[in-house]
């Protein structure tokens, strides 16, 4: 089975984290909603939501077939922060397998962490770009050969979570995915 590790924080951008798990579960990929927190499951995001996540961060051992990590500040800040995300992130940029990030995100950690280097194509939210040098101004950017997708921000959040479908799961089912929500675009 697909998988796929989300992570959340406090002070991370709803409407990013919760467009992606929700698309991807969507289509057949098992979630795990990991709160990048010292410890506990809970977290609020950005506009007050709070959420109680699978697991903590320190409990996700395992691969994924996709890490996400949404934007929002300092959910951001947190990420690129946090001691046991960054080498998850780094196994799974050198394992090849798919990192997603979207807004700040990008920028603030994967750029910041070497993760995005100067051969990568990404986007992310205006302001917060200055360690991507291969910059693009699209609203979502997949860079196949590196296996990363970025996001411009949340108004790009559902064609984020359907660009991470598409990359693990096939047009196909993002397609379907699309329809089901009666997504027109």
């Amino acid at each position: 089975m697909t998988t796929a590790l989300v992570c959340y924080a406090d002070g991370s951008e709803d409407l990013e984290v919760t467009a992606a798990a929700d698309i991807l579960a969507r289509g057949g990929i098992a979630v795990t909603k990991a709160a990048v927190v010292k410890e506990g499951l809970q977290v609020t995001l950005a506009h007050g939501t709070q959420v109680i996540c699978d697991k903590n961060i320190a409990d996700c051992k395992a691969s994924f077939d996709v890490i996400v990590i949404p934007g929002g500040l300092p959910g951001s800040e947190h990420c690129r922060d946090c001691p046991i995300l960054i080498p998850l992130l780094k196994e799974q940029r050198a394992a090849g397998r798919w990192i997603a990030a979207i807004c700040a995100a990008p920028g603030f950690v994967l750029a910041h962490h070497g993760i995005i280097d100067d051969k990568v194509k990404a986007t992310g939210y205006p302001g917060c770009t200055d360690g991507i040098t291969n910059y693009t101004a699209e609203g979502v950017t997949v860079d196949d050969g590196a296996k990363i997708v970025t996001g411009k921000g949340p108004a790009f959040a559902l064609d984020f979570g359907f660009a991470i479908l598409e990359c693990l799961q096939g047009k196909e089912t993002a397609d379907q995915v699309k329809s089901g929500m009666l997504y027109t675009k």
